[in-house]
């Protein structure tokens, strides 16, 4: 009986939380590592990577819906972007979320709005950003989009 119980305790369960995932540490990985140290961190956990479209990106297709894109300057990953498409209506509810897990863990953004989030008195800086505004190309598919990023301001 305590087996199966620590068995239970044990198993992850499947989260409600449509943002969880978009977290460095989600996928051992922390600005300023070697690009060989994250490329071994995802694929050592079954993540595989493939060249993004610009010089120095490795994309990580996480789900159908969600992705992640790192940033290398020479061999040092400089940003991580998460990025959750869903349909229109959730992607508030998703900006929502992650709004107040920031909050709870960086404290007050340095500037905020309903769409966009900045929080830059630690490193690394951290942008959210909702993309839902129904006259864009995206929304009239009805496609939202939540990104996060993680990123080094010093790096260009």
């Amino acid at each position: 009986m305590i087996a199966v119980l620590a068995l239970l305790l044990a198993t992850a369960f499947p989260s409600n939380s449509k943002t969880s995932w978009m977290r460095p540490e989600s996928f051992h990985l922390t600005i300023g590592m070697h690009r060989d140290a994250a490329v071994k961190a995802l694929e050592s956990n079954g993540w595989k990577t493939k060249k993004g479209d610009a010089a120095g990106q490795l994309v990580v297709d996480y789900a159908d819906d969600k992705s992640l894109t790192l940033q290398f300057a020479g061999e040092r990953l400089t940003s991580i972007r998460f990025e959750l498409f869903t349909i229109l209506q959730e992607a508030p509810k998703a900006f929502e979320e992650e709004r107040m897990f920031l909050r709870q863990s960086l404290g007050k953004p340095r500037q905020g709005t309903k769409k966009i989030l900045i929080y830059d008195h630690k490193l690394p800086n951290v942008m959210a950003v909702l993309a839902a505004d129904p006259k864009s190309e995206q929304a009239k598919k009805g496609v939202g989009m939540v990104v996060v990023r993680y990123y080094d301001p010093a790096v260009k």
